[in-house]
């Protein structure tokens, strides 16, 4: 008969909380939409900008991310290892800056901002597409077979897209990496099959804080068409009161809270 002793256990969950909430603690918004945010419902967008606080993460969810920015780093050093990543500095210019606390290109798209995970060499490669943004995303082994049988997800596709518009690029890849054997899959997309999308989501972001900002409406809760489970309240990235509300009740939320 086993003894179960799940002390480390413990420990382990409340150092992951303590860290993501010392994280949270030290950030700062930008007042801008942010490309990971563009396939999110534009009324988050907006209770993102104006300052509304997320839906707090449990300890599992926060190991998975752990997992994944773990296993992208490791990725980002098989770039380097290849010979086909790009250093951020030899484009430090208007349209690619590097940032030197996130150590990461940093870029900007009709006010929407986004931080690269990785700008790499083509040419060096089989694709022979030149140098292009790289946005890298760690899935299980179920979710890397669903991508092999019905492609990349739109909203991967969009965040890279927005960096190559930034950039300037014809294309841009995307390459999902298993966290759990590190098989990665690379797939580089034409930009202009994807740019009426990142521009619509950014206009219509725009069009609601225009709204907002004249009469202090904010937009109603609605899935983004091309992401239907971005409508199931339980992967929200807000709590429920943030989206059944009335109009007045979550600005007086906002307004207790001290938001912009």
């Amino acid at each position: 008969m086993s003894i179960i002793d799940s002390f480390v256990n413990a420990y382990i969950d409340a150092e992951l909380i303590r860290e993501n909430k010392e994280r949270d603690a030290k950030h700062t918004s930008s007042g801008k939409l942010s490309a990971s945010m563009l396939y999110q419902p534009v009324r988050f967008q907006v209770l993102k900008t104006l300052g509304a606080p997320r839906k707090e993460f449990d300890a599992y969810t926060l190991a998975k991310f752990k997992r994944g920015r773990d296993v992208e780093e490791w990725y980002v050093e098989q770039l380097r290892g290849a010979g086909v990543l790009v250093d951020p500095s030899r484009y430090d210019n208007d349209k690619l800056k590097v940032d030197t606390l996130h150590s990461q290109p940093f870029v900007i798209y009709r006010g929407c901002i986004g931080y690269i995970d990785s700008v790499i060499d083509t040419d060096k490669m089989q694709a022979k597409k030149g140098i292009i943004p790289n946005e890298i995303k760690s899935v299980t082994n179920a979710k890397m077979r669903r991508v092999k049988k019905t492609g990349i997800d739109w909203h991967y596709k969009i965040q890279a897209c927005l960096y190559a518009l930034a950039m300037d690029t014809e294309y841009y890849a995307v390459t999902i990496v298993s966290s759990e054997d590190l098989r990665s899959d690379m797939q580089i997309f034409r930009v202009s099959e994807m740019k009426r999308d990142v521009d619509h989501a950014i206009s219509e972001y725009m069009k609601a804080m225009k709204n907002y900002k004249r009469d202090r409406s904010l937009p109603k809760f609605e899935a983004n068409e091309h992401v239907k489970w971005t409508g199931n309240l339980k992967y929200a990235m807000y709590d429920i009161m943030w989206v059944e509300n009335s109009n007045n009740t979550t600005l007086k939320m906002l307004d207790k809270l001290g938001t912009k």
